[in-house]
């Protein structure tokens, strides 16, 4: 019985820092949509946030920076964790493929997080540069693997799954600014896989 009593102050106590962690990232991203990077750092997080300075250190020792990383790491598991569930659903590797993409154009549909994790401006981009490319470099080989003995002898599924990623990028950018578009460039982005799977040696 005492034991059982130990743990749920405990478990209380690591709630109360997910919560404290998780809101100060979203404090970070909050400031970040309104004034970009310019408008980020430690002291304003923390302004915002209603904690300390030191408290908002003690989550992230790295400050802003790995306030950012962090945001950027978990939006980009958010959308292979969203992808995969969708693809695993998918009966055809059109569907699986085209799934992925539906995926991010989902999340980046949400303005202030595809602007974030999308759009990424020449001083953030050095920044985030240990985090970028997970996801997409994940979803690189599910589609070469759903692309495996379905193309053409002598083209790579690798090098198809690439360009595949790169329009998928491009439609994200556009939805991050203008989410109204998500239907009209995943359908887009479908007839080009569809294509791709149904072309002909030598065509």
């Amino acid at each position: 019985m005492r034991k059982m009593r130990e743990k749920k102050p405990t478990r209380l106590r690591d709630r109360n820092r997910l919560r404290t962690r998780q809101e100060l990232l979203d404090t970070a991203l909050d400031l970040f949509e309104v004034g970009g990077l310019a408008t980020c750092s430690v002291d304003a997080v923390a302004k915002k946030a209603g904690t300390s300075k030191t408290t908002a250190y003690t989550y992230f020792p790295g400050g802003i920076d790995e306030m950012l990383r962090d945001q950027y790491r978990i939006i980009g598991e958010r959308v292979r964790m969203r992808g995969e569930q969708m693809r695993n659903v998918a009966t055809t590797a059109e569907d699986r493929i085209v799934a992925l993409t539906a995926a991010l154009l989902e999340v980046c549909a949400e303005p202030r997080v595809g602007r974030f994790y999308m759009m990424l401006t020449p001083a953030l981009s050095p920044l985030l540069e240990p985090v970028v490319g997970e996801t997409s470099g994940h979803f690189r080989k599910l589609i070469a693997d759903d692309l495996h003995r379905k193309l053409p002898q002598g083209l790579s599924p690798l090098t198809c799954a690439t360009l595949i990623l790169g329009a998928g990028r491009e439609a994200a950018i556009a939805v991050a600014r203008e989410p109204s578009q998500r239907e009209d460039l995943l359908s887009a982005l479908r007839m080009m896989v569809r294509a791709m799977l149904s072309a002909k040696p030598g065509r």
